[in-house]
Formats: C-alpha cells, structure tokens, sequence
C-alpha cells in the first residue's frame, strides 16, 4: 500500500518543561516516517523554503518519497509543554509556508490519502472535494482547520464550516482539546459520535492514555502504554499513520490496538517513529 499525506512541514522549536530544542516537525513528516518504518510506501505533498529542506532529510533518507512545492518561507512553530500532561500544549507561530493551490496537488492520485495541515488556511477547505475525488480513502486531521492564526498566535476555534466538509473524510483524527471544540462537550466519546454524526464514516480520538475508534455503530479502544513527555510531539500523527497502516491489513479492533501499540514505542524518545 501508498499513503501520500499533504501537509506544511515544521521547523518545530519545542519547549518541554523549559528545556528547548529546535527539530523537523509537522504531521507529514511525522506520518510519512511511521509509515515507511512500518513496511508501506509513503508520498508527501509539502511546501518550505529551499534554504530548510536539509531539515527534513530524513524523510528521504528513511524513503519517503518528497515533492517539495515551492514557498519564500518555512512554516515553524513553537511548542510548549509547561506541565507532565501531555495534552497541555501552547503553540505559537513564528513563521508561514505558502498556502497549497489546487494546481500544485494535480498528481495525487494514491488510494490512501491524509489531509495534514498544521494551521487552518494551508489547506484551502474548497480543495477537500477536489482530493476527495483522487482517491478511495480520505483522511484528515481537525488541527488544520481549528488551528488559526492570530496575531501570531496559534488559537482553536470551532471549524465554521464542518458541516460543509466533515462528509467528504473516511477517517478524521481530533485529540481531546479539538473534539471538545468541534462539539461543545467535555465527554470525549459523546464528542467523538457527535463528530462522526456529523459527517466522516469514522473518528480516531488520541487522549493522554490511549486512542479511541468510532465508526458508527461501536467504539473501539486501546490504552498507550507508558511513555515521556519529550516523545509526545508526534503522538496523534503517529497514531493516524499506524492505523491507517492497520485498517488495510486488518479490522477496526486489531488496527486501534496496533495504533496504540506503535504509538506507545514512538513516545518513547523525541522524533519519528523507528524501526524496532
């Protein structure tokens, strides 16, 4: 199998509990990675200035095939972990790539495809149908179109627009912050059915101690086992990545628990996931 993921990649600089670093960041990069240590093909569709692609070698390296689309500036961004709970994040914009035009996606044309902007605009949401249209499985994660730049900041708001576009994803992944924002409602699993009623055939949910699948008619879990908080950057990319892996080899309950168990071994150190 093929997973082709579109998406800005980072230049990340991270914060965790006052100790910095800077490292190559984004969905993309974090998915194409797990996916191809995993044993499957993976294409990405990613925009970064030509001075920061070195950064993010080690896709290639690892091999991912890269179209890198051209843009005057890098999207990076700073992230925050001021506490031990790995949802208790704070993000901050420090610089943007250039938003993806219809045009420049004209290739893809891959059975698995993941939406994966990090900020809402990247991924202009007319293009959800245009992509729906290339392929037979559609993924997407809510941080890219409830993540909004404001006046430098990264802010959540509600996606105005869901109801519009929700129904055109296979699978959308939310964390427990965005699906409280989607909804309104504090339960995760009541947020998490309103969501997949909404529009999307299934909702993939990560939380601080495993991952949650709704597809409609049951709910399925795994718990992550134990983990660091300087590998949670990644987790929900990860989790998305490997259980998509999962669903085209086996049903819904084996391909949580296989998200689970390969997300738990990623938050185990900074960066991508690794061969074992």
């Amino acid at each position: 199998m093929k997973i082709s993921f579109v998406g800005h990649v980072s230049k990340d600089i991270n914060v965790v509990l006052g100790k910095k670093s800077i490292v190559p960041g984004g969905g993309v990069f974090f998915g194409s990675i797990a996916v191809t240590n995993l044993g499957e093909n993976a294409m990405v569709y990613t925009k970064c200035s030509a001075d920061d692609r070195p950064l993010f070698k080690t896709m290639e390296e690892t091999g991912v095939e890269v179209q890198f689309l051209p843009s005057p500036s890098s999207t990076s961004i700073e992230n925050v972990y001021p506490t031990t709970n790995p949802d208790d994040r704070y993000s901050r914009i420090l610089s943007l790539a250039a938003p993806f035009e219809a045009e420049e996606l004209e290739d893809l044309n891959e059975e698995f495809v993941h939406i994966n902007p990090l900020w809402h605009g990247e991924f202009p949401e007319e293009l959800i149908p245009v992509i729906r249209k290339k392929t037979k499985f559609l993924a997407g994660d809510a941080q890219g179109f409830l993540r909004n730049i404001e006046n430098g900041q990264m802010v959540y708001r509600d996606w105005e627009r869901k109801k519009e576009y929700l129904k055109y994803f296979d699978l959308f992944k939310v964390d427990v912050n965005e699906a409280r924002i989607l909804t309104g409602i504090d339960n995760l699993k009541k947020a998490v059915k309103t969501i997949q009623e909404t529009g999307p055939s299934m909702v993939i949910a990560t939380h601080s101690a495993g991952v949650c699948v709704y597809d409609g008619s049951k709910f399925y879990e795994a718990p992550f086992g134990e983990w660091k908080l300087e590998g949670r950057t990644g987790r929900g990319d990860t989790c998305t990545a490997a259980f998509i892996v999962g669903y085209a080899k086996f049903d819904i309950a084996t391909a949580t628990k296989f998200a689970a168990r390969i997300t738990t071994e990623k938050m185990q150190y900074p960066g991508p996931y690794r061969k074992t």
